[in-house]
């Protein structure tokens, strides 16, 4: 009596990690692994450097004529003064990047999507020079958090 309670108690336990097994194996044959990227408008050279960098830490591979085709179109790139200190010599910026990406899937539009990124960098005017540098470090930044949001978003739309 007691070995039919234990296994109909673990019963539940044993179908739980069997689903999930094979939940695991179904959605590993539609991993990204290849793609087609062009940038019809000009190239955004942080953005392809952070987005070929991110392709390559998770092996997937850029080939003319992969079946995915990625269009990216840089739209947009502000730079905001949002704020002074009360002695006017204290200032700081926003800076938001936005990418522009279309998808196909062998000619096939899966969809597109704008991406944008915000940063703030702070900055008195005696001191400019360094915080130019933090500038362009926030938009490498800006730019690796748009290319992981494109990599997610791709992940998406082919499952």
């Amino acid at each position: 009596m007691k070995r039919r309670h234990l296994a109909l108690a673990l019963t539940p336990l044993l179908l739980v990690a069997c689903g999930f097994h094979l939940k695991g194996t179904a959605r590993g044959d539609n991993r990204l692994r290849e793609l087609q990227l062009d940038w019809p408008n000009g190239v955004d050279g942080e953005l392809d450097s952070a987005l070929k960098a991110a392709l390559q830490q998770q092996n997937i591979t850029l080939r003319a004529g992969a079946p995915l085709r990625v269009q990216l179109d840089p739209t947009d790139r502000q730079r905001v003064r949002t704020a002074i200190g009360g002695t006017g010599d204290t200032q700081e910026i926003e800076l938001i990047d936005s990418i522009h990406a279309r998808l196909e899937h062998n000619g096939t539009a899966l969809g597109e999507q704008t991406f944008s990124s915000r940063s703030n960098v702070r900055y008195r005017s005696d001191t400019y020079l360094g915080s130019s540098q933090e500038e362009i470090e926030a938009h490498q930044q800006l730019a690796r958090d748009n290319a992981d949001k494109l990599i997610r978003y791709m992940n998406a739309r082919i499952r």
